[in-house]
């Protein structure tokens, strides 16, 4: 006798073939709750388990002409985010590696090391504009005014129509929010 939910699941993936983005939402939600653990234990940040579900079910979609052929939706599900893992955890270990082979040889120059210090500099200034980016509309407004514009706190106060409090809270709520996400990715500010 066949599995209920398996046929289920099954239609919903027939559905999705056809583009329906109704039942692509409920085989996302469905799935939701029980890929987050899977992903996180292997990536260990919240940060990119949300990435790396957001990246299996953007492969799901963009799929959908294969969707008819699948037998076991759950099992092809989880090979993508597995799969999805595999290469998330791959190039943070490249990019770990490689910086840590490079400072352990010993021998490289000031040029080098200034090189090193660039990457690391512009890695972490991409993961801050990604935490911005991320930050509600806002907040984000402020903190950019802020530290974009550099304007002071009484002349954002006075632009936005908001009390000095507000915007104090504001920057401080948006740098907190930013050094915990630097923090998930393995730098600290």
């Amino acid at each position: 006798m066949p599995d209920p939910l398996v046929q289920d699941e099954k239609a919903l993936l027939q559905q999705i073939a056809q583009g329906n983005e109704a039942a692509f939402s409920s085989l996302f939600y469905a799935y939701l709750g029980s890929l987050k653990p899977f992903i996180s234990r292997l990536t260990k940040s919240a940060e990119d388990t949300k990435e790396i579900i957001q990246e299996t079910f953007m492969r799901l979609w963009m799929s959908r002409d294969k969707l008819e052929e699948v037998e076991s939706p759950r099992a092809w599900i989880y090979t993508i985010a597995a799969n999805e893992c595999y290469k998330y955890l791959k190039k943070q270990s490249l990019r770990a590696n490689g910086l840590a082979q490079l400072e352990k040889a010993g021998r490289l120059s000031e040029e080098d090391m200034s090189t090193i210090h660039t990457i690391r500099l512009n890695e972490i200034n991409r993961l801050i504009s990604e935490a911005v980016n991320k930050l509600p509309s806002r907040r984000r407004r402020i903190y950019q005014m802020s530290r974009d514009e550099g304007m002071k706190i009484p002349e954002i106060a006075v632009m936005l129509r908001i009390s000095s409090n507000t915007v104090k809270n504001s920057l401080v709520s948006s740098l907190k929010y930013i050094r915990k996400y630097l923090a998930s990715k393995g730098h600290e500010w």
